[in-house]
């Protein structure tokens, strides 16, 4: 299994892509903002979605098609309107364009689904979005991934994609994505989108358990506000045209390194973000607890801005660890920054260790570890610092 550079969407076979301004937001910015990914052949489809009980009327709109049908063979995209908090008009805005998709294509109505980003609570402007369809379709290529991916960028400061190649004894096959991601990113999931794409022969049964797999230790991993969105969704398309019949654990291997390093991607980017962190909690009493514990540590503002002003303050850190209630006993918990033993037992080691601790401060990386030798549960969560920037970006976000 290698990585591909700058993979995209349209790496494996038979994908191709297209974005065009269709001018959404309507403020007639010059920026790509609606896209299509479509297949040469129908594909198998997986989705996960937010848990977020206000779901946008995309999310709605597929998790009741999905029911229905499991193979597809477009999918539409917008930035700059999320088409959440709109009622039954939003719900209809979705089967409007997705038939014009398809009749444009020239394929079933039941074959095209959509996703949305942007702002909550407008209508999306239906009419002036149809008026570009045409055009998506004329310009569909297999060289497209990267316009696919900067169109559905909102706050994001760059696309994020990613693709593998799988040699198997039969041939080789491919598995790729973009995703976008700065801001309300917390799991299950965040405001985020991911579609990735796959030329693998894969049944939806065993798509749909390889992408809730993977999701679980990536996008339901990370975490930059806490703030769960309305419109989360991650798409797992399978095509089958390279013809080879993966290994499920093969197939999951790759999937899963797709969507972390996506994950990662969207953590590193999240808006103001200067640190990228990594919480570890071993030790725990189980999994459960330990992903607790990691979330509330990666969550707490007083451990992200922390991180921001590079201080290295530990007492925040076991605060975090009482205040998830888990199974902890301060005098038998130990804390790493990065590889060095900070505190054993719940006590600072040598208050001379400061300035090491200090420097690991200063790094663009950091990676802590709690121990909280209770039992065998272990959890790796990524979060970012919190700065000044965030508030700056999200006071003015409808501008």
């Amino acid at each position: 299994m290698q990585k591909i550079n700058k993979a995209g969407v349209c790496a494996p076979l038979g994908f191709l892509a297209s974005a065009v301004n269709a001018d959404v937001k309507g403020k007639g910015k010059e920026k790509n903002d609606m896209c299509l990914i479509y297949s040469e052949t129908p594909f198998k489809m997986a989705g996960v979605f937010t848990k977020n009980t206000f779901k946008a009327a995309p999310v709605r709109h597929a998790i009741e098609a999905l029911k229905i049908n499991k193979e597809y063979q477009a999918v539409l995209v917008n930035s700059g309107n999320a088409n959440a908090c709109t009622g039954q008009q939003g719900i209809d805005a979705c089967a409007e364009l997705t038939s014009a998709v398809a009749d444009a294509l020239d394929i079933d109505h039941n074959k095209v689904l959509m996703s949305s980003t942007g702002t909550i609570g407008v209508q999306l402007p239906v009419e002036r979005m149809k008026k570009h369809i045409d055009t998506l379709v004329d310009e569909l290529d297999d060289g497209n991934s990267d316009l696919f991916a900067e169109a559905i960028l909102t706050t994001d400061t760059f696309p994020k994609q990613c693709g593998v190649l799988v040699e198997t004894k039969n041939g080789a096959y491919v598995v790729a994505g973009a995703a976008k991601g700065a801001g309300m990113i917390a799991p299950n999931m965040a405001t985020m989108l991911c579609y990735i794409t796959t030329d693998a022969v894969v049944s939806d049964k065993n798509l749909q358990t390889v992408l809730e797999t993977a999701v679980n230790g990536s996008f339901n991993s990370i975490t930059v506000d806490n703030d769960m969105s309305t419109n989360d969704t991650v798409f797992l398309m399978a095509n089958g045209m390279s013809g080879i019949i993966p290994n499920q654990n093969e197939l999951q291997e790759a999937v899963n390194l797709v969507t972390l390093e996506l994950a990662k991607a969207i953590v590193k980017d999240g808006e103001g973000a200067t640190k990228f962190i990594t919480v570890n909690v071993k030790g725990a009493d189980s999994d459960d607890d330990a992903k607790k514990c990691a979330f509330l540590i990666a969550n707490s503002p007083l451990v992200k801005t922390m991180f921001h002003g590079e201080d290295p303050n530990w007492g925040r850190l076991l605060a975090c660890v009482g205040a998830s209630q888990v199974k902890a006993d301060e005098s038998q918990t130990d804390l790493y920054f990065e590889d060095l033993l900070y505190v054993k037992n719940g006590l600072i080691i040598d208050e001379k260790m400061e300035s090491k601790a200090a420097e690991i401060m200063k790094q663009a990386e950091i990676s802590i570890t709690l121990d909280l030798n209770m039992g065998k549960g272990e959890a790796k969560v990524y979060t970012c610092d919190l700065s000044r920037e965030y508030i700056a970006i999200n006071a003015d976000y409808r501008s």
